[in-house]
């Protein structure tokens, strides 16, 4: 490569840096101007348009909240009726075990029973002293 190329590479880049910044500027003050003088792109409207677009703004608005509140509603729905699931759910769990504790406090005191039938009548009849000994 050659100085003079790259002194004209060089010269190339900042021209086309320059002209960008010089475009923003311009981009810039068009802007303000247009603000400070009330001028835009959009002056076509008139003021009935405008109350239009508010008005189906206002429609949109209060379709869309309705829409909301109506999704919101079925969370809640659905969340309720889960919680009330899982309380059935519990509540047929505690009412199993109810029912296997009382199986088994049965069967217990059937066993229990039926061993102290084989017993003599002389050491129930002491089973039954011992018991009413600490009592006294």
């Amino acid at each position: 490569m050659d100085a003079q190329d790259v002194a004209g590479e060089v010269a190339e880049a900042a021209q086309h840096a320059g002209s960008g910044i010089f475009e923003e500027f311009k981009k810039l003050g068009s802007t303000f101007f247009t603000q400070m003088l009330g001028t835009s792109a959009n002056s076509d409207l008139k003021h009935y348009e405008i109350k239009e677009l508010a008005k189906k703004d206002k429609n949109f608005s209060k379709e869309a909240s309705a829409e909301v509140a109506a999704r919101v509603k079925a969370y809640y729905e659905e969340y309720y009726a889960t919680q009330k699931r899982r309380r059935e759910q519990l509540e047929d769990q505690k009412e199993e075990r109810e029912e296997e504790e009382k199986k088994l406090e049965k069967l217990n005191e059937e066993r229990v029973a039926k061993s102290q039938m084989g017993v003599s009548p002389e050491v129930a009849k002491t089973r039954a002293e011992i018991k009413n000994y600490g009592a006294e």
